[in-house]
């Protein structure tokens, strides 16, 4: 469930996450195994989702090996099933989704700075798209980080044109990596932070969804293969593998891939790619996954082996000395940190240093919350900055305390600081490249002694509030701009005329005297500057703004200005707000884009069913139509006797399940002279075949170059005359593609109006049908209007109102 930004702001009574519970005396012994294993594994695939959990959750929890999840993407250039958050902000959703996975998993995440630029047809566009030579930097770059043994890819390096670009390309790339990882001259840069490393065998993760079916992949050639069986049940957990990757797989949530939770036998097939071939169907053969420091070895066989399941603490002294090995052995940061959260879990030390608020800003004093609970069986002592205290057996110590908020930086997500140079983030570190997320809390220093030695933790500030329906609730607590100014979208589309634009700015100051301006080029006319007092932290005000476009007035970026004193503040606040992540920001530019359309506008009466979220009725609104939404829930056999038209949203079909109840309404009411717009829906998951009044047959062709030529099969026909003229300049500046899951087959009572394709491929003509029905009209569309009308592209609006008018005319 999405939460409002207002909520969060004001009275932060919604939850998205709460603090994991303590880990369990069987919990604690699993943990214990991972230490024996000094190896890591990196699955390695395009974007979010394309991961194998079954593999990642094994190799954690039966092989207890540090696996890597590394994912070239964010995810940025996808769908998005449960909102209406496209490019970056779905790039920050998709990160969280992953990182959620991976706690479930135990798995870690690294990407590179690729950005999912959309749907690739081959490697070939992909890599030169993404400037190859810094992706595969990247990809070498990670590999000396984390010191895989293994390397598993979700695709084949052989596939260019089978399947997404972006697949094949991530197996393209692991490929040449596995041998420059190791190579002193490649990207020697690298080595001021890193060393070479040789990666010992690189396999491609197989199925029979590769070989199109369980027959035929069950009659190939497996030679060169090794098969895993990950269906392995964990007695200590008590669960099974496939029922930890499931709840894995469905922390993506955006995508659709919630899953039941299985269990039993569960085999995998792994293709040699790199390296030599094993004899025993041992992935492993010959790579010694232990440590090689045989001290720090012995200890941790000794820790397990006297283990005691009802009297965990007892390990305590062991785990130190351990540490202090560790230590002197340089072990890196993960080991280390291991054995910290360890200590805590054995002697049940929970600490927390927390906040009410959400928000707070530079130079803001106050009030936090520290607390110190010991639930083990000795009296415990902790330093913090000011004094020395002790917390008796099963007791918490509680302390509040005003503290100024001093942060060198705002928060936000650090590869979206800068803009995207081409395809690329643009990151000014190497050493920040691949991290899933840098973090810039505010911290609390705390010192506790165990078993008579310090051990250093930094306490982050969280936000900690109780809902009464659900009970407690931890967020992040973010440092942000004294003022953030939010435009109500991000583009305004003008038809010559005046109109009132909306600026919601809020304030984490009170009572301060403010200064408002929008500033743009000449070409416009805007209102003049407003002024006001700030009321409580937290408030937000709407301000309205009057803007006219001049004559001849072109394309202009319109950017809010928010003086108070001194200081200027030029910055707007997003917000990604579901319950199955952790709350994220954004920090960018408090701007919005204006454009002056000309356009004729029909004069019908628009109802919109949404599916699984988009923008299109508030795009259409701006430009002056009335847009209902209706909710389907309400369904009537009267609903649409006041309308003349009724718009489907994305995905409707695969979403909504009483649409296969209500689709011959929408039937009769084209029959009886309507106008019905149906926008792409995928082939798989429909909740009813029929998604319009003649057979029509969905498949997965699409356009992904956006500038792919489009050619007018009809051009008499009204959707290119009326109300406005249709010509090749309103198939300019598209973004992003042309449109996805187009008709694969149809009814001959349907007239295709537009061809196209992408570069070296047959043309397409099932990306607009129109039928006649009765006396009305039905449309299927997989024109992606949804891309088009937020960018403010002014020929997809133009085209858009015309399918409206389909009755006028």
């Amino acid at each position: 469930m999405k939460r409002s930004m207002f909520a969060l702001l004001i009275l932060c009574l919604s939850p998205f996450y709460a603090q994991s519970t303590a880990n369990s005396s069987s919990e604690i012994y699993h943990d214990l195994l991972r230490l024996q294993k000094n190896a890591s594994v990196m699955y390695l695939a395009a974007h979010p989702d394309d991961e194998n959990t079954k593999i990642i959750s094994w190799l954690t929890n039966d092989q207890h090996l540090d696996a890597v999840y590394l994912s070239l993407t964010r995810g940025d250039g996808g769908q998005n099933l449960i909102g209406n958050e496209i490019g970056d902000m779905l790039g920050l959703l998709r990160t969280q989704e992953l990182l959620e996975a991976r706690k479930v998993d135990k798995g870690r995440q690294w990407f590179t700075r690729a950005l999912d630029f959309g749907y690739s047809k081959t490697a070939t566009e992909t890599l030169k798209i993404w400037d190859k030579q810094k992706v595969l930097a990247d990809v070498v770059w990670a590999i000396r980080k984390n010191k895989p043994e293994l390397i598993i890819t979700r695709f084949s390096p052989d596939s260019n044109g089978d399947t997404h670009g972006h697949h094949t390309a991530s197996a393209i790339l692991a490929m040449e990596a596995f041998d420059l990882a190791a190579d002193k001259n490649a990207f020697p840069e690298q080595l001021k932070y890193v060393s070479t490393w040789q990666v010992k065998r690189m396999f491609f993760n197989t199925s029979w969804w590769f070989y199109g079916s369980q027959e035929k992949f069950e009659q190939a050639d497996k030679t060169g293969m090794l098969s895993v069986d990950v269906g392995t049940y964990f007695p200590l957990l008590g669960k099974s593998n496939n029922e930890i990757s499931a709840i894995s797989r469905s922390k993506h949530a955006c995508q659709g891939f919630g899953m039941a939770t299985e269990r039993g036998s569960q085999i995998e097939w792994l293709k040699l790619l790199k390296g030599t071939m094993p004899t025993n169907n041992d992935m492993f053969q010959g790579i010694d996954l232990g440590w090689e420091n045989k001290k720090i070895q012995s200890k941790i066989d000794k820790i397990i082996k006297n283990y005691d399941f009802k009297a965990p603490e007892k390990s305590t002294k062991e785990l130190v000395a351990l540490y202090n090995l560790a230590l002197k052995e340089k072990v890196d940061e993960i080991k280390l940190n291991q054995i910290k959260n360890l200590l805590l879990d054995i002697n049940g030390i929970h600490m927390e240093w927390t906040i009410p608020a959400a928000f707070g800003t530079n130079g803001e004093l106050v009030q936090t919350h520290l607390e110190v609970s010991n639930r083990g069986n000795k009296k415990l002592i902790f330093k913090t900055k000011n004094e020395e205290n002790s917390v008796a057996v099963n007791e918490a110590f509680k302390s509040k305390f005003d503290f100024k908020l001093q942060q060198d930086k705002f928060d936000t997500p650090y590869w979206l600081v800068n803009k995207t140079n081409n395809a690329l983030y643009n990151i000014d570190q190497l050493t920040d490249i691949g991290q899933a997320e840098i973090l810039n809390p505010v911290t609390y220093p705390i010192t506790l002694n165990i078993a008579g030695q310090d051990f250093n933790f930094e306490l982050p500030l969280q936000q900690k509030y109780v809902d009464p329906a659900i009970g407690e609730i931890y967020e992040p607590f973010y440092v942000v701009p004294a003022f953030v100014a939010n435009f109500a979208q991000e583009n305004f589309i003008f038809n010559d005329a005046e109109k009132t634009i909306e600026l919601a700015v809020t304030s984490f100051v009170e009572g301060q005297k403010v200064k408002i301006q929008l500033e743009t080029n000449n070409d416009w006319k805007v209102s003049p500057a407003q002024t006001y007092t700030t009321g409580p932290i937290g408030e937000t005000r709407k301000f309205r703004f009057n803007v006219q476009p001049k004559e001849n007035a072109e394309t202009a970026v319109l950017s809010a200005v928010v003086k108070s004193g001194t200081k200027t503040y030029r910055q707007s606040l997003d917000i990604v707000n579901y319950d199955h992540i952790k709350r994220q920001i954004r920090l960018r530019d408090a701007s919005t884009r204006l454009g002056n359309l000309d356009f004729k506008q029909p004069n019908v009466k628009l109802a919109y069913i949404q599916g699984s979220g988009d923008e299109i009725p508030a795009n259409l609104r701006e430009v002056g139509l009335a847009v209902d939404e209706l909710d389907i829930n309400l369904w009537n056999h009267a609903s649409l006797e006041n309308y003349d038209v009724v718009m489907i949203g994305i995905r409707a079909f695969n979403t909504l399940d009483k649409l296969s109840f209500i689709k011959n309404d929408l039937f009769d009411f084209v029959e009886k002279g309507g106008v019905v717009i149906v926008q792409y829906n995928t082939n798989r998951g429909l909740v009813t075949e029929e998604i319009a009044p003649y057979p029509l047959k969905l498949g997965r062709d699409r356009i992904s170059e956006e500038d792919a030529e489009l050619k007018i099969l009809e051009p008499k026909h009204s959707i290119f005359n009326y109300p406005n003229k249709i010509t090749q300049r309103d198939f300019a500046n598209w973004v992003q593609e042309r449109g996805l899951y187009f008709a694969d087959s149809w009814d001959k009572q349907f007239t295709p109006l537009l061809e196209g394709n992408d570069t070296g491929e047959e043309p397409k003509q099932g990306m607009l049908l129109v039928a006649e029905h009765g006396k009305g009209h039905f449309v299927y569309t997989g024109i992606s209007f949804f891309r088009q009308l937020p960018a403010g592209v002014p020929g997809a609006y133009r085209l858009l109102i015309n399918m409206l008018a389909l009755g006028e005319n």
